[in-house]
Parts: structure tokens; sequence; C-alpha cells
């Protein structure tokens, strides 16, 4: 099939978030192409050698070499954005069939389907938790947005601790799908997050070993929340 010829696997991943008060792009601390290891073999289509292509070798050095363009494109399987322009796709037909790094979902990508980053926001490096998650959704037969079944208020937390502490932490017990510290309009935390544990039984556990235990030098306040 001809669009085989001309598939771009996207390897640089991205969330998208809201600005607080710093608007500098989050640089990714991994070579662009380790990302491809993440990506799973299709069963009809075969994705060719594109490292060649100047369109594929400029988007994997989005955020590492090159700056963040205005406009991305949107895994519509696992939610992943990437950095994407419309120069990237070529200047034959409409658009080129891309094909996603982390769950190897493929779409044909036009150019006037592109998404333009809104103003407040910015795109930042996909966490390597989120990556795993991912996978795992997959491996499971899951949706890979999956993030899980128990949701948990996590309070009275040491201003410093950051999600990647927590995570940490609650995976000590179980699956983690998700951490979510809230913070004010200039990116400071509030002193409680959210963490939603993969399965029920997760929470539980998490509920039962992690309420009241010490983590930097504050005991945890974990409970279900209100709503």
């Amino acid at each position: 099939r001809e669009y085989i010829k001309t598939m771009k696997v996207l390897s640089c991943c991205f969330l998208l978030v809201q600005l607080c008060s710093v608007s500098a792009f989050i640089p990714s601390l991994s070579t662009s192409s380790s990302w491809c290891t993440h990506r799973r073999q299709q069963q009809e289509v075969t994705v060719v050698n594109m490292s060649e292509d100047p369109g594929t070798l400029r988007q994997k050095e989005y955020g590492v070499t090159l700056d963040i363009p205005e406009t991305y494109a949107r895994c519509g399987r696992c939610s992943t954005s990437f950095a994407l322009t419309s120069e990237d796709l070529g200047d034959r037909g409409k658009g080129r069939r891309v094909e996603c790094s982390v769950c190897g979902h493929s779409w044909y990508q036009a150019r006037d389907k592109l998404f333009d980053i809104r103003e407040g926001f910015e795109l930042v490096e996909l966490p390597q938790s989120d990556v795993s998650r991912i996978e795992r959704n997959i491996a499971a037969d899951r949706d890979p947005r999956f993030t899980g079944d128990s949701k948990l208020y996590v309070g009275n937390l040491d201003f410093k601790v950051t999600e990647e502490d927590l995570f940490e932490e609650f995976s000590k017990v179980d699956e983690v799908g998700d951490v979510t510290i809230i913070t004010d309009d200039s990116g400071r935390s509030k002193g409680f997050a959210f963490v939603t544990m993969l399965t029920k039984e997760g929470g539980e556990k998490a509920l039962e070993k992690l309420d009241g235990e010490e983590v930097f030098g504050r005991n945890l306040n974990v409970r279900e929340p209100n709503n």
C-alpha cells in the first residue's frame, strides 16, 4: 500500500499542561530515539525505515535541539501529544499517515487538522510513569488512557514533595495510575494531592498502609475524596 511508504513515526511525546508562572519548556531527559522502543508492532502496517526523512528527523528534535512549535498532533488512542508542524507532514497531498511511538496507533494526519497550543498552555515531556502505565494497560487489554479505579485524597504534604515523590511512595504499596499535586496560580503546592491507584484493592492497601505515614517530615492524611 502506498501509505506504508509515507509512514512517519512520531517519537517525541508530550503532555499539554496549563502554565503557572513558568513558561519555559521542560526539556526531555531521555534521547528521543528511546521513545521508539515503546512502539508496538502493528498487524497490518509495516513501518519502513524513515531515518532519512527530513520531517521525521526534525520532529524527533523538538524540545531537544529545536524549539517547540506552536502546533501539535494528538494520538486518538492514548491521548499522547506530539509537537508537529505542517512542514513535517511533507508537501504531497493533504498530509500523511503517522504512528504513535507510545501505543502504536496510526492515523492519517491532515495539515489543517493540527492543534494550536492555546495561550497559557505548554507542551512538556511525557513522564516515564505515564508511558509505563499506557504499556501496562495495553498488555492487560485495557483502554490505554485508563488511570485506575481508586482515587485517594492525600493531604498534609510538605510543600517540597513532588508528584514523583508521591508516585514512588505509593508504588511501594501497589500500582499507581496517576498523581496530581494541586497548585495555586503561581505553581506552588497547596499541600494536598490526588493519587489514583490502578485497582480498588490497591486503593484499600494504600489507605491502610500510608494514612499517617511520615513523608518528608509530615504524616500523610490519606482518605477517599469527599466527592
